[in-house]
């Protein structure tokens, strides 16, 4: 009797102390995930597209199984010349077995017409080479969407890219 309740002990701790663990990556998904992007951004509710380019130049895998990226993009609006584009910083965290992916925006002075208290949430296709996201301010719980396309690794972030019209 004394060995059973030491195992149903046993079995009931374990699940308490267990550590969570992420699922591991798919061989070659560092290898695979591109580092250059170009889309565009729409907030609800607005006609008005942003295009967007991002160019990660730093990534590694994290302590906790997920993968981390951070570079630079750059954003304008699709009416406005192409020399006047607004420069960001982006960090990426991406979760390799689900492809969920979670963006963040900084930038080095605030700007007023400049929005980055909030995230980008989405998934990367099966493929890895698109992404949809939807951003969502933390203070207001305004929305908006956002298409990313993967580009050639040669892709120089101030170089236009080509994206499709929603």
């Amino acid at each position: 009797m004394r060995a059973l309740a030491a195992i149903v002990l046993l079995l009931i701790a374990t699940p308490a102390t267990a550590v969570a663990q992420q699922a591991p990556a798919e061989p070659g998904f560092a290898e695979r995930l591109p580092r250059h992007w170009c889309g565009l951004f729409r907030w609800e509710g607005e006609a008005l597209e942003q295009v967007v380019r991002i160019a990660f130049t730093r990534a590694a895998f994290r302590a906790d199984g997920r993968f981390e990226l951070n570079g630079d993009g750059r954003v304008r609006y699709r009416h406005e010349p192409h020399g006047e584009t607004v420069p960001f910083r982006m960090r990426a965290i991406v979760e390799p077995a689900t492809r969920r992916i979670e963006m963040f925006e900084a930038l080095d002075a605030p700007r007023p017409d400049y929005v980055t208290d909030g995230s980008h949430v989405g998934e990367l296709a099966p493929d890895l080479q698109s992404m949809r996201l939807v951003w969502t301010t933390r203070s207001t719980g305004r929305r908006g969407a956002l298409e990313l396309y993967s580009r050639p690794p040669a892709a120089e972030l101030a170089q236009e890219c080509g994206v499709p019209s929603s």
